[in-house]
């Protein structure tokens, strides 16, 4: 009897695995919220994208849990917030222990006997090696002008756009328009006329006659593998990059949008937000400053985006026809997203890195064999939901981090969503979304990230918590453009408490633990109150702080990662350097004068 027990516990796992669907992964860059219906007024068709809803459950409510490419995508490749992690900016991978030590699940899928495919930007740097059985083309964000020998160079037709705003930076995202506009740099020494993929040149003679961009490259390379036949069940990555600026296209996608349909915002006043949110110096204001020199030179730009939405929409399409020609058309999972959004002007900002839905709200589409078809579903939800999700339609091995990391995934399946899209779900009631303290884009700083911004997301509400303390609340049903902060309205003070609660349970979850009388550390992130005017922790190697105020609370706060230290007292940042000392940290306090908390990163 324990024998055939054995035996059909083995047939059966082996029958599910045999059966198990094949998984499609798109996902764009910077698309924004229009596929799904943006508030700003702009219509766009996008029948390909449109044909993936019909198959599926489109989550019209998703947001990415931060709004910059690399750490959008690593908390979703590893299911793992920021706020777990560590990661906020454009760190390396391999530099967060969390990450590093954690299985991502692209390796999770290969772990489980699937074979992978790849093409077009799926990680933002830092991919494990041999990962892949096979790749595509690489990042490439081309086709671009060469100015002299400045590989991604600008357009050569709008540079002089930079005169009056020559602290600007990365001059290469900010220029846009038709392809067969050639750019000429000829007679710059060393200039070039035309484009180039990398550095070697890319051809554009008129209509279909030219070479492919990145984009239809990736899509004749998911062609090839759909055609293929596979002895075992194969994963299929497709990183598409446009709408991820500079904005080029063919002309064609221009002419679908005509310069007077095209719907500018309202130049909103945002006095009242969050002044840490709403500072006018960051990268997406000066964006949109840039571009508001010249008469028309916003519309556009807009005509651009769309132009370029257009565009991927097609390479969707191509990809769609060919799994539906095929032979995997009934057993394969398809999840389409993309890293996150970008604002189009509203708000004065053109740019993602915002807690605002023009940067957290991103198309969400599951279609999986068994499932609901043709439906929304409008809780919720993020990109940290999908890996579990992927492992529960898949039935993959849960915990994928247990012997590494042991650290368990953040997200919630969304399978009974899938089958229900109004039923119940066990994930949070809102969707979490971390924002870097400091706009290194701006100042160009790529190391680490000072002490973030978050802000959470429910069916009709957004709650935003700054670092200083600040709020903002926004009610969509009655304000779907975020034009009125009523943070400080008192008929929305219990909405406001509740959501403030689930904001904090999500950001803090069970990491941060009493602090002890001492504690030895390397990696720590630590948050004290004491009245007294010297810093009341002594820390080994020394570190020399005052500055406190006598007789009142004063909250201090230490991040020590790496080398990386950051200090803190009342939200104001103290210091933020590179220390000399590699050793661990002996930390000692007398408990009785301050009150704390600290975890270890």
């Amino acid at each position: 009897m324990k024998i055939f027990i054995f035996l059909s516990f083995i047939i059966l796992n082996t029958f599910a695995a045999n059966n198990r669907p094949n998984l499609l992964f798109i996902i764009v860059d910077d698309l924004n919220d229009l596929p799904i219906g943006s508030p700003l007024g702009n219509v766009i068709k996008t029948p390909h994208i449109d044909r993936l809803d019909k198959r599926g459950v489109s989550f019209t409510n998703a947001h990415t849990n931060d709004p910059i490419c690399a750490p959008s995508r690593a908390s979703m490749l590893y299911g793992l917030y920021p706020q777990t992690s560590g990661m906020f900016w454009f760190e390396k991978i391999k530099d967060r222990k969390v990450l590093r030590e954690s299985i991502d699940f692209p390796n999770h899928l290969k772990n489980n006997n699937y074979k992978l495919f790849g093409t077009g930007k799926i990680y933002h740097g830092g991919m494990p090696k041999k990962t892949f059985d096979s790749y595509g083309i690489r990042t490439n964000f081309g086709p671009h002008p060469i100015n002299g020998d400045a590989y991604m160079g600008h357009h050569s037709d709008q540079d002089y756009l930079f005169k009056k705003f020559p602290e600007l930076g990365y001059k290469w995202e900010q220029t846009f328009g038709p392809l067969e506009q050639a750019p000429d740099w000829s007679h710059l020494a060393n200039g070039k006329k035309g484009w180039f993929l990398g550095k070697t040149p890319w051809s554009m003679n008129d209509g279909h006659n030219r070479d492919l961009l990145p984009d239809e490259i990736s899509a004749d390379y998911c062609k090839k593998i759909l055609n293929q036949k596979h002895d075992k069940n194969f994963a299929l990555f497709a990183g598409l990059v446009r709408t991820h600026t500079p904005l080029y296209a063919p002309q064609e996608y221009f002419d679908r949008f005509p310069l007077d349909s095209i719907v500018v915002p309202n130049n909103l006043n945002i006095s009242d937000f969050a002044p840490s949110i709403a500072n006018k110096s960051r990268y997406g204001f000066q964006r949109y400053e840039f571009l508001m020199q010249e008469k028309d030179l916003l519309k556009k730009w807009i005509q651009a985006y769309l132009a370029c939405v257009s565009f991927v929409d097609d390479q969707v399409g191509s990809i769609l026809d060919a799994l539906e020609e095929s032979d995997y058309a009934n057993n394969t999972m398809i999840i389409f997203t993309s890293d996150h959004g970008f604002h189009m002007g509203d708000k004065q900002f053109l740019y993602k890195q915002s807690l605002w839905d023009g940067a957290t709200r991103v198309p969400f589409i599951i279609s999986a064999p068994g499932m609901t078809t043709d439906q929304e579903c409008s809780k919720p939800v993020s990109h940290i939901d999908i890996y579990p999700t992927i492992i529960d339609i898949l039935k993959l091995k849960k915990e994928p981090n247990h012997g590494k990391s042991n650290t368990p995934l953040d997200g919630h399946s969304l399978k009974t969503l899938l089958q229900d899209p109004k039923g119940e779900w066990k994930g949070p009631k809102v969707a979490i979304t971390a924002l870097p303290g400091k706009d290194h884009s701006m100042n160009r700083v790529f190391e680490g990230a000072m002490r973030p911004h978050f802000s959470v997301r429910s069916e009709d509400f957004r709650y935003t918590l700054s670092s200083a303390g600040e709020e903002e609340l926004f009610h969509y049903p009655k304000d779907p453009l975020e034009t009125k902060n009523l943070a400080d309205k008192a008929e929305y003070k219990d909405i406001k408490s509740t959501l403030k609660k689930e904001l904090l349970q999500l950001r803090d979850g069970n990491a941060w633990q009493a602090f002890p009388n001492s504690l030895n550390a390397k990696d720590f992130e630590l948050e004290v109150t004491s009245k007294q005017s010297q810093f009341p922790i002594h820390i080994s190697p020394k570190l020399a702080i005052a500055n406190g105020l006598e007789g009142s609370p004063n909250t201090w706060r230490i991040r020590l990662q790496g080398k990386r230290l950051e200090i803190w007292l009342n939200n104001k940042l103290l210091k933020d350097e590179l220390v000399k000392h590699d050793s661990e940290y002996e930390i000692q306090a007398e408990s009785n004068v301050l009150q704390g908390r600290f975890r270890l990163l």
